[in-house]
């Protein structure tokens, strides 16, 4: 599919766009062997689709009151949504399964406003923090939020149980990123399949980059919760990324004096100066819009 993102709620008096009937009606006919009807993606809203819908609500969810509606963010969306191609399967150990893409895929400069004054920072600092954390965008071209995998993390939270037979993905030493693969997403596969939450928890998540192991810093009481809002919305990591600054002092009062090397120090930890993070973040703060 072109794109699976649905913008507005399919169902009886409901908008019924004709872009969001045909992904829902793709999404139910891709899911035919468990619902036992076939859909052609017209694009109508038609009984066939109503009935589609509630088959699939009441038969594979189990509803007892199914209300026939799919919406953007709801149960029913994201459920039709994890057999999609960018589900990952990590082996006969378990699967992991990316919650749907469903909100906004860039900023607005309304976002970055409130953004930087609940942080009393300048707009131009969050802006810089976001070029240099994610310079192609908050999703990937599958409608993914960029990671990167950080095999020291997943060997720290496992106590090292997987360095001998996996050290492409569990070792002491950071680095490492394109062994054994170059895919941050089929390292972080191999991962989940030896142990899920320390494999959400070594990843560090969407345009700001945030680990998950700092998910409770981040306004998330689960490594779980807050990766399925890191794939849902660009609004929702910026909202990550501004509980996640509050909550370290050093951190609010470093993007707030623009201090680029206090910062980096805070954010990305002492081997900063190594990969430039406090000059590139300079760079990206001086050609920020204001």
């Amino acid at each position: 599919m072109a794109e699976e993102r649905l913008r507005y709620a399919v169902g009886p008096n409901m908008p019924n766009q004709a872009n969001d009937v045909r992904l829902v009606q793709q999404l139910l006919d891709r899911d035919a062997a468990y619902t036992g009807a076939r859909m052609a993606p017209t694009g109508v809203f038609d009984r066939a689709t109503a009935a589609g819908i509630l088959t699939y609500q009441r038969g594979v969810m189990r509803q007892t009151f199914a209300s026939g509606v799919i919406a953007p963010n709801d149960e029913t969306f994201w459920r039709l949504s994890e057999t999609r191609p960018r589900r990952m399967l990590a082996g006969a150990l378990g699967g992991m399964i990316l919650a749907p893409f469903s909100g906004a895929s860039q900023p607005s400069e309304a976002d970055f406003v409130r953004a930087a004054a609940e942080l009393g920072c300048e707009i131009r600092a969050i802006k810089a923090v976001t070029a240099v954390e994610s310079p192609r965008g908050p999703f990937d071209r599958m409608g993914r939020p960029p990671i990167l995998f950080e095999r020291h993390y997943f060997s720290r939270l496992t106590l090292r149980r997987y360095d001998g037979r996996f050290p492409g993905i569990s070792n002491p030493v950071p680095g490492g990123y394109s062994f054994p693969e170059p895919d941050q997403y089929l390292r972080l596969q191999h991962a989940y399949a030896l142990n899920a939450t320390a494999a959400l928890k070594s990843a560090s998540w969407g345009a700001f980059q945030i680990m998950g192991e700092n998910h409770l810093q981040a306004g998330y009481g689960t490594v779980e919760q807050f990766v399925r809002a890191m794939c849902q919305s660009v609004d929702q990591q910026l909202d990550a990324f501004v509980s996640f600054i509050k909550s370290d002092s050093n951190l609010l009062t470093a993007i707030r004096n623009k201090n680029w090397a206090h910062f980096a120090f805070h954010y990305n930890g002492p081997s900063y100066a190594k990969n430039h993070y406090d000059t590139n973040l300079a760079d990206a703060y001086s050609r920020a819009a204001n």
